[in-house]
């Protein structure tokens, strides 16, 4: 099943999963103002760039390129993590992610966060895929990360990808987007088994670590 970790464990820390959702909504839109291209998708014709040139994502290790297949097309969307884990003061600063966020728990918690964000953004690049002209009918957005390998190069590893089509995206009310709306759309769902474990083991780091700091809380 796709990845959907609990929504980022914000300021309000023992909110009811309903908050949570409502949040992570008002996350999402946030990133995707941030990071597609405004007014394109009245009037690009596809296939158009999903980010502008110089863009906030670039900045944070965001890419994605499209590439057209016989039967639809496939979105590449790739994290840098160690532009990523750099740029995560700035993401704080705008709201992306809380502010309890330590140091030392980003570094403890990469893949949990680079999760949160393509969980928050996947929706813009639907969006902004299916508003072009002439886009095809169905889509699959792949997810993957790159980091240092044992050589120094940067080594490609994958996340999550899923399809979905026109028809999916057309019933959705995207000015009014709510979290899960997506996700309850998306066909042929994969998640790397590795990215999964990882994912799980850091969601357990980061709740305990914030549970812990709450309780030492006066």
């Amino acid at each position: 099943m796709r990845i959907c970790s609990f929504s980022f464990l914000s300021e309000h820390f023992r909110m009811s999963f309903a908050a949570r959702f409502d949040g992570s909504a008002r996350r999402l839109g946030l990133a995707a103002s941030m990071f597609l291209v405004t007014g394109m998708a009245h009037a690009a014709p596809y296939p158009a760039a999903l980010l502008p040139p110089n863009s906030t994502a670039q900045a944070w290790g965001v890419s994605a390129r499209i590439d057209t297949t016989g039967h639809g097309c496939i979105v590449q969307a790739t994290i840098d993590q160690t532009r990523f884990i750099t740029q995560m003061p700035q993401m704080i600063a705008a709201g992306i992610f809380s502010t309890r966020l330590t140091s030392d728990l980003i570094q403890q918690t990469p893949h949990y966060l680079m999760n949160v964000l393509q969980t928050d953004i996947s929706p813009g690049f639907v969006h902004a895929l299916f508003m072009q002209a002439g886009a095809p009918a169905r889509c699959r957005f792949t997810w993957d990360y790159v980091a240092p390998g044992p050589s120094g190069g940067l080594v490609s590893h994958p996340m999550v990808s899923f399809e979905f089509t026109r028809p999916a995206h057309d019933r959705i009310n995207w000015p009014q987007i709510r979290f899960g709306d997506m996700i309850a759309s998306e066909d042929a769902v994969r998640t790397d088994p590795l990215f999964d474990a990882q994912v799980n083991e850091e969601t357990l780091d980061i709740t305990i670590a914030l549970a812990h700091d709450d309780a030492g809380s006066p």
